[in-house]
């Protein structure tokens, strides 16, 4: 029976979005941890913290740009026009209660710890209107310059992004599939130059823009991209203590493991082993935007180092797991309710997200 690529590809993206939330909120974890780690903690660290998860968000990237070009292949300013108003309600109007939400939540928390800060000064200590882009006042642009709800800095970057599609669109249909790959290899050369979400973004633009289903021009390859993304985890081990190696090998693995992440969840859906649950499908975005207000730092991890004994190195390791684990619980419990009791405020909150097929 021949495959509609075009199906298993849309199953396939949204078959990817739950766990890479979830290895979102990994990352925001581990991130705390690495310093001093030893034993299996450190093992685990390396693995997750800098190999696996470290896909989550490039492949958000890669799957929005992609996502972006769907009809845009001959260019239609009428079509552009519709996808910006599109993501005003689906990203801007979620990033800018979200924020509001972050801010309020974390001076409210503040107050009944105790701390009589004033609305006004916690205001400013956020960097007053900065606190949409940029608390710290650096460029708003990459990991390193976060809003008040710092994991929407993904959600900022994406929106400025989308502004420069036009000229993205440009750039890519006059020397086609060539300048993704320029842009990606200078990326992998010269550290700190290229933003990595742009790369992403204009790798996954350069697909649709050439016309290739994801899917079905990766699976031919899969079995290359299982390899080369299980060699890389294994040099990234051995290399880790070598900035300028680990730095080479993480973003080689990116690419290698994009690909790899793509090929296994299509070949996964083929076998029938796994099945789309359209409420984890759709809690993505969700668990993005609220799992560092209070509840990973000020409730999961304080709660789960009360029950773990703090002696031995396995304990730990495990706490590195637990700890996300409640929080993505927490989140998903917190979703559940919300869709129930105040459906009009969720949809509002989520970007009205419903799991649909990708394509459309």
């Amino acid at each position: 029976m021949s495959t509609n690529w075009k199906e298993l590809q849309s199953k396939a993206i949204d078959a990817l979005r739950f766990p890479m939330a979830v290895a979102v909120v990994m990352l925001h974890h581990g991130v705390t941890l690495m310093e001093g780690a030893t034993g299996p903690l450190r093992v685990s660290l390396i693995i997750f913290q800098e190999g696996l998860c470290r896909l989550a968000v490039p492949c958000f990237f890669f799957i929005s740009g992609y996502l972006f070009f769907n009809k845009l292949q001959d260019w239609s300013w009428g079509e552009w026009t519709r996808k910006i108003k599109n993501r005003g309600s689906t990203l801007l109007v979620p990033y800018l209660l979200w924020n509001l939400i972050a801010f309020f939540a974390y001076w409210g928390f503040a107050r009944l710890q105790g701390n009589g800060i004033s609305l006004h000064q916690h205001f400013l200590n956020n960097g007053g209107l900065r606190l949409f882009w940029g608390v710290n006042g650096d460029l708003p642009l990459g990991v390193r310059s976060a809003p008040c709800d710092q994991p929407l800095w993904f959600i900022r970057d994406l929106m400025l992004f989308t502004l420069f599609t036009p000229l993205i669109h440009l750039f890519l249909r006059w020397i086609k599939g060539f300048g993704a790959l320029a842009i990606a290899v200078f990326f992998l050369i010269v550290p700190g130059i290229i933003p990595e979400g742009f790369v992403f973004y204009i790798t996954g633009s350069a697909f649709q823009l050439q016309r290739k289903n994801v899917a079905e021009t990766l699976w031919p390859r899969r079995t290359a991209f299982y390899l080369l993304s299980a060699a890389f985890l294994v040099a990234l081990f051995i290399l880790f203590d070598n900035e300028y190696w680990r730095r080479l090998v993480k973003n080689a693995f990116l690419f290698c493991g994009i690909a790899a992440a793509f090929c296994a969840t299509s070949q996964l859906l083929q076998r029938d082993r796994i099945r789309i649950h359209p409420f984890l499908a759709r809690s993505s975005f969700f668990i993005f935007a609220t799992h560092e207000i209070l509840i990973l730092h000020d409730f999961a991890r304080p709660l789960v180092n009360a029950v773990l004994p703090n002696s031995g190195a396995f304990w730990p390791c495990l706490e590195f797991f637990l700890t996300p684990a409640m929080a993505v619980g927490i989140c998903l419990g917190l979703l559940f309710l919300m869709e129930r009791l105040i459906p009009r405020t969720t949809a509002l909150l989520t970007g009205s997200r419903k799991i649909k097929p990708s394509y459309s």
